[in-house]
């Protein structure tokens, strides 16, 4: 599977050799990856063990003396397939990365046939590549290699299959989570099997137009494997997280013991669909980390050095910074519809109406009044919170130093707050602001309202017509809005930074960029939310689900 050639002045030449047990080995543990590549339909039978995967070995590879024509002699050992699919790669100086990966393409006489989907198993077979034609300059040596699949493919891992019975569908789950030395041979694979998601440019593969969700984001840094590599991969099978009805029937079923769903797949299920978030900014104590295989998200929230995310099952995952709880999820919870991040607290909304309140508790930010109900929305401040209630009233809890607790008493009709530094605001149903505490006063005649979002200390506001407007401290241009802004969706204030979300998707920022929080990532887009907390240099976005 890996031959070395040495360009030389005259011609490409090397010694006939037999590859080196190293490169069979690890070509091994790849060929029996492989299921994790593009399969349109695929099933798994309970009795799959009876499958072994194909074995690719290169019998020969010599160059021809004189010539930069190069023979290759291989076989695909496989006992019980009678053809596979084959392809080939290449890569300079034997570094087996994305940023030194060749496509052989060009074969002579008759070899070319001989890479395809129904190439003979245990029979040796030729290419004869024309090495200078698919690879014309001095760089060193290659190293060759030849990937097999066959007609189910392989994971090397435990899959469970479980029969349809009492009105149940049948289930196959795996038991072990696709690791990225397998998430990488599979996107070998893709590459090689022309993907028509897939781009190259400068050693990084990216998704492309064609793989919708996943276009612009980077599936491979040279042999490095981002975040979202293995569901790009899972989701060309098919694949997801399991859900939790479907862990519960594996479980009472197989007794299979599913501890962890977050690190399982399901199989012959449509796909639930992924969301992709990113992050960008300050990532000092990893908030701008989005863990690997989050996947279902619903809605984010960003704290000062800590991240949310709330999933489609209610359940809420927590990253970054942990030095006062403020990511650790209390234990049960479940049924959240929403959720919010302050300095270094965190805030759950549940289904039934009640808040949840975790994290530091110094100004009794995490005191949530007893017998508070009937919620429908909330905001997390510096050390402060709110919560909306479906009769349109306030409530407030912690700090109170500026009066950023104390609610006006004739408040009322309200349908969104915002918490900031030492202020709140609330929309009114009549599409106008009303502030409290330190410097909250929007701008005179301000009308057509419809979001509101509070930075540190300045403040947004969306108009029904798609337009920003911005108030407050503008000492890095955060209240400056761009000129033109129009067809706004969502609007999201960091500390010193405003982020506004286009109808197209796409996401215009301003303000202070010390840490890059206002660069959005380049293949960002298709965006649904936005956000970015109130004393927070880092933002987050959550791409659409893909179908």
């Amino acid at each position: 599977m890996v031959t070395h050639l040495t360009p030389t002045h005259a011609a490409l030449r090397a010694a006939p050799a037999r590859l080196p047990t190293p490169h069979s080995s690890s070509m091994h543990s790849f060929a029996a990856a492989l299921l994790l590549a593009l399969i349109a339909l695929l099933t798994i039978p309970a009795a799959h063990a009876a499958n072994t995967a194909p074995t690719p070995t290169i019998v020969s590879a010599v160059m021809r003396p004189g010539t930069n024509l190069m023979d290759v002699i291989y076989q695909i050992n496989d006992p019980d397939d009678a053809t596979v699919r084959v392809r080939a790669l290449a890569f300079v100086d034997g570094t087996r990365s994305f940023a030194k990966v060749l496509k052989p393409v060009t074969f002579v006489g008759n070899t070319a046939a001989n890479l395809g989907d129904a190439i003979p198993t245990n029979t040796p077979t030729l290419l004869t590549w024309n090495v200078a034609a698919d690879w014309n300059i001095d760089l060193g040596q290659v190293k060759f290699e030849i990937l097999a699949l066959d007609s189910r493919g392989l994971l090397p891992i435990d899959w469970i299959a479980i029969p349809a019975a009492s009105g149940q569908p049948a289930l196959t789950i795996s038991k072990d989570t696709p690791t990225d030395a397998t998430v990488l041979n599979a996107l070998f694979w893709l590459y090689a099997d022309n993907d028509p998601g897939l781009s190259l440019t400068n050693g990084i593969l990216t998704g492309n137009a064609q793989s919708g969700v996943f276009n612009g984001v980077p599936l491979a840094d040279a042999a490095t494997v981002p975040t979202y590599a293995a569901p790009f991969v899972l989701k060309r099978m098919n694949l997801d997280v399991p859900t939790s009805t479907e862990i519960a029937y594996a479980n009472n079923t197989a007794r299979a013991g599913l501890l962890n769903p977050t690190n399982w797949h399901a199989l012959n299920r449509p796909s639930t669909g992924l969301s992709i978030l990113s992050a960008w900014g300050k990532n000092d104590s990893g908030q701008a980390t989005v863990p690997k295989g989050l996947s279902d998200v619903t809605a984010i929230a960003a704290g000062y050095q800590h991240s949310l995310a709330l999933k489609s099952d209610g359940t809420v995952v927590a990253w970054g910074s942990n030095n006062s709880g403020q990511a650790t999820i209390p234990a049960g919870l479940s049924g959240v519809t929403a959720i919010s991040a302050g300095y270094i607290f965190s805030l759950a909304l549940k289904a039934d109406g009640t808040v949840v309140a975790w994290g530091n508790n110094t100004n009794g930010e995490c005191n949530v009044p007893a017998g508070l109900s009937g919620v429908t929305a909330i905001s997390a401040g510096y050390q402060h919170a709110l919560a909306l209630k479906s009769d349109g009233s306030v409530v407030a809890w912690g700090i109170n130093n500026y009066g950023q607790c104390t609610i006006p008493a004739t408040l009322s009709g309200v349908t969104a707050i915002a918490a900031g530094w030492n202020q709140s605001i609330a929309l009114k149903t009549d599409k106008t602001l009303t502030g409290w505490g330190a410097f909250t006063t929007p701008p005179t005649g301000l009308t057509g309202v419809t979001a509101v979002a509070k930075g540190w200390d300045h403040a947004l506001a969306l108009k029904s017509d798609g337009t920003v407007v911005a108030w407050g401290t503008n000492s890095y241009g955060q209240a400056t809005v761009p000129s033109g802004l129009s067809g706004v969706t969502a609007i999201a204030a960091g500390h010193d930074h405003s982020l506004a979300l286009k109808a197209d998707g796409s996401i215009v920022a301003w303000g202070r960029n010390t840490d890059g929080q206002t660069t959005t990532p380049a293949g960002v887009s298709g965006v649904t939310k936005i956000a970015s907390s109130l004393n927070a240099y880092h933002s987050l976005a959550l791409k659409a689900k893909a179908p």
